[in-house]
């Protein structure tokens, strides 16, 4: 008879059982293309692919910009950097998974098609303009919206197609350098969607895929689907769509630590042990070396403007004070020795108590008026100047925009006379994207944008800026 945890439904030994399924499908499709990146959909697709396999970023496409009435093309999530990868690569392959109630989620199924056909869109009216097509390549350019019927109703997919021009007008409007894509996007992108009942022998027969007439896009959805979502399995209970929501059943654990000790956790013999196993590893991990395993790099330059946004790691001395003459530390976990050693540098090291989550929201808010008041003569100096929290995506983004917003014009120039021109939410969106054409990765929360948006867009602040 199985062991207790064998039949606890969505236990967290069934969950990670089922994810190590998962991945096994997933490493078989990767095999079947070669050369295609792996590239994890957040936050979940990254917990079935082995790291080993991993391309060295992934990319956060929301299911709620697919939802029925609530299509859109997410201008806080771009993810841009993803395109030179899939043009070197000729493809890509996206993974993500869902819970039970679906068979792809909508991040597959609609959000990254929209984006697709957006980016399809607005290359071909600049390979237009600037002259670089013929009329044969402008008819075979394919700037169609392609769904699933299975999955998408044709009431539905009519509805988006009649939103694509909005969208790809919002993206040729923006200050997004799509110039440079018109020179690498050669063909245009093209999502197919595959699952665990996909049949891969003897189809997709594509080779170095050189001669097809579009970059494929595969959409990966990782779990099986099954009746209510749970299926006896020899020895576990299989969850689909395992990984979803894994901050209210992990207990700290995430997808790394679940792959760099996969084989203790799964060998656990009871509910009770596997419990222990995940509260043994997540308690003598140290989270402040986790971030070192990501391998994109550690920060970027805003451009000239002499501010760089980073995770943990690019704050990290002695080598920080070669790089940079100010940190400013958005509530990560502080390096032994970054005061000592920033006075012995003779640089600066400031502090910022911002939560992770919703707790921080309002904290960050507290800090705006003092970092822009302990950064003006650095900035006016010209000093080298890092923000950096745990990824930076959210929170130093969040520090870094209200740095932008203050002192810098749309250009990244600092401003000569601030204060002369009111703040509108379109420069704060301006001003987002500039970060994002320089770091990828940037990904503020909603809730972070609002808290700018509200700190300069006030009535207190409009006051000070008419001094």
């Amino acid at each position: 008879m199985p062991g207790p945890h064998r039949s606890n439904g969505c236990g967290r030994y069934n969950r990670l059982k089922s994810i190590e399924k998962d991945a096994v499908f997933v490493q078989t499709v990767a095999s079947h293309f070669e050369g295609m990146p792996l590239v994890p959909n957040e936050r979940c697709g990254s917990w079935y692919i082995d790291p080993s396999l991993a391309h060295g970023q992934s990319v956060y496409f929301k299911s709620t910009d697919g939802h029925f009435g609530k299509w859109g093309f997410n201008m806080r999530r771009m993810n841009l950097h993803l395109l030179p990868t899939i043009c070197s690569s000729r493809g890509c392959i996206i993974v993500d998974s869902t819970r039970n109630g679906k068979r792809m989620p909508d991040a597959l199924s609609k959000t990254i098609p929209i984006w697709c056909c957006v980016i399809n869109n607005a290359v071909a009216a600049l390979r237009t303009e600037q002259a670089r097509t013929t009329e044969t390549d402008a008819v075979a350019w394919d700037k169609s919206f392609h769904s699933l019927p299975t999955l998408v109703s044709r009431n539905e997919h009519e509805q988006i197609v009649e939103k694509i021009p909005t969208f790809v007008e919002k993206l040729l409007g923006s200050r997004v350098d799509l110039a440079s894509l018109t020179t690498i996007m050669e063909k245009p992108l093209r999502p197919i969607w595959m699952t665990p009942a996909t049949t891969l022998r003897n189809a997709f027969d594509w080779g170095d895929r050189t001669d097809l007439p579009f970059y494929p896009v595969i959409l990966l959805n990782a779990s099986e689907v099954v009746p209510d979502g749970l299926d006896r399995r020899a020895g576990f209970t299989y969850v689909q769509g395992s990984a979803d929501d894994h901050e209210l059943w992990g207990q700290g654990l995430d997808h790394s630590l679940f792959w760099e000790h996969k084989a203790e956790l799964l060998e656990s013999e009871d509910a009770e042990a596997c419990a222990q196993a995940v509260e043994h590893i997540v308690e003598t991990h140290n989270p402040a070396t986790r971030i070192q395993r990501c391998k994109s790099p550690p920060y970027h330059w805003l451009g000239n403007t002499g501010i760089a946004v980073g995770n943990r790691d690019s704050g990290k001395p002695p080598r920080c004070w070669e790089l940079f003459d100010v940190v400013v530390n958005c509530g990560a976990p502080q390096h032994a020795d970054i005061c000592e050693t920033a006075k012995a540098a003779g640089k600066r090291y400031i502090y910022l108590d911002i939560p992770e989550g919703k707790k921080g929201q309002h904290a960050l808010f507290q800090c705006i008026p003092e970092i822009i008041s302990e950064l003006q003569e650095p900035l006016e100096t010209q000093r080298k100047i890092l923000v950096h929290c745990m990824q930076g995506k959210d929170r130093s983004v969040g520090i870094a925009l209200a740095l932008l917003i203050e002192f810098f014009d749309h250009d990244g120039r600092l401003l000569k006379d601030r204060g002369c021109d009111p703040v509108s939410k379109e420069i704060v969106q301006d001003r987002l994207l500039f970060i994002q054409s320089f770091r990828y990765s940037a990904s503020p929360t909603r809730a972070t944008i609002q808290k700018i948006k509200t700190f300069f867009l006030s009535p207190g602040y409009v006051d000070k800026s008419s001094r």
